[in-house]
């Protein structure tokens, strides 16, 4: 096994992986995460409150709708409407099992998050009453 890991030549992959992107037209520009949106803080901690607002939305947006109403605003309309009513009522043993299934990976996904936020606040708050404790001690060990 390690004589396997002693011939693998890092230098030449990352080469071909160059000449990949250079092959590709790639750019640093392209390369980058600046277009990610990602709130953070002087002190580089995700902010809080942004958390706080997309936790808010999913919690109220986590739950799919498996029907939703059916209208339209053509001279046949009625028609449309009643065919779209026919394939779902056809579709529906197929689609309710998905939908039902996709609102349950939500609801825990969203549940896990939840959790997670407040796991962080109380490290931040750990962390906060520690480093308050540091400088005590410091300043305590000066005088």
């Amino acid at each position: 096994m390690e004589d396997a890991i002693k011939k693998i030549n890092v230098e030449q992959i990352m080469a071909e992986i160059r000449q990949d992107i250079e092959e590709k037209g790639y750019r640093d520009e392209d390369i980058s995460f600046s277009d990610i949106p990602v709130h953070v803080s002087a002190d580089e901690m995700v902010h809080s409150k942004a958390f706080r607002e997309n936790v808010a939305f999913l919690r109220s947006h986590y739950n799919v709708m498996a029907y939703r109403p059916l209208k339209s605003n053509r001279i046949f309309g009625f028609l449309i409407v009643s065919l779209k009513k026919t394939i779902r009522k056809l579709i529906k043993f197929y689609i309710e099992p998905i939908v039902a299934e996709q609102n349950e990976i939500n609801r825990v996904s969203m549940s896990c998050i939840q959790d997670v936020h407040l796991d962080t606040d109380v490290l931040y708050h750990r962390i906060e009453h520690l480093e308050d404790e540091i400088i005590k001690l410091k300043n305590k060990l000066k005088t």
